[in-house]
Order: structure tokens, then sequence, then C-alpha cells
């Protein structure tokens, strides 16, 4: 299955940020994930994708690894915005970093119990406290391996 927009995106902001001319970064997608364009990613292969322009020196979307999401981006308290339920782009997010960070289930909840009181969000301000701390975590865990390699 083809990767969304956001994916796609964030691959050329990557192209972008490492100063890639079109024939390296079409080599590099043909060499790490056989594919010429990137609307023909997998989620397989946006993986190899992103960690080898991670090797490459690419540090993410964010400015500093202990703040993982700009404050810009956050629901402000007293929007009721928060207050709607938890989208399916939120829920798909979260699984997606469930998976990269290899967690049970019994885990993940015991996480939500943790953060939000409950065992899964219900509510978009909710969701996005999850990610922001599943993010933190994963983010914490790259960067652990680093320094161990």
């Amino acid at each position: 299955m083809p990767i969304g927009r956001r994916k796609k995106a964030l691959i050329h902001i990557a192209k972008d940020d490492l100063r890639l001319d079109e024939e390296s970064y079409r080599q590099i997608l043909k060499g790490v994930a056989g594919v010429e364009s990137s609307t023909r990613l997998t989620r397989e292969g946006f993986e190899k994708v992103m960690r080898r322009f991670q090797e490459m020196g690419f540090k993410g979307l964010l400015p500093h690894p202990y703040h993982p999401v700009p404050k810009g981006r956050l629901i402000p308290p007293d929007s009721p915005q928060g207050l709607e339920s938890i989208t399916s782009s939120q829920r798909d997010f979260i699984s997606y970093l469930l998976e990269r960070l290899n967690w049970e289930e019994g885990h993940y909840h015991a996480f939500c119990q943790r953060i939000i009181k409950r065992p899964e969000p219900w509510t978009k301000r909710e969701g996005q406290k999850i990610i922001i701390g599943l993010m933190a975590i994963l983010r914490q865990r790259t960067m652990k391996k680093r320094r161990s390699s």
C-alpha cells in the first residue's frame, strides 16, 4: 500500500534539507527502496529511505530531541477542538509509533493510564498527549542506539 501525503512531504523535506539534487534523490529511492518515485513507496520503503536520510544527517522536523512537538501545533487548552473525538489519523499514527516501539497492548494501556488516566485516548487532546509521549520515547531510544554504536 502506498504511503500518504504527509510521509511523501517528509521525504521531500529531507531531500531539501540534505540538499540532494534530483538525480541523487532518485538513486537513493531506487537503491534503498527499489522505486523511482516517492508515490510508489510502501511503508517499508519509506522506513528504509528515512533511515538512509538519517544516516546522511537528516535530523527530522524537530528542533530539539527533548521537545517532540513544536508548541504552535498543540491544541490550545481552552479550545473546544480538544474535546472532539480522536481522529483516525491520530489512531493510525499511534499504531505506527507502537509498531516502531514494539510495544504490547498491555504496555500501551499502562502508558495511557499514566499519561491521560484512561486505557486509551478518546479525545483529540488525549490523542495528542499520547502521540507526544510516544514520539519522545522513540526519539530517546533512537538516540541511545546511536550513542552505543
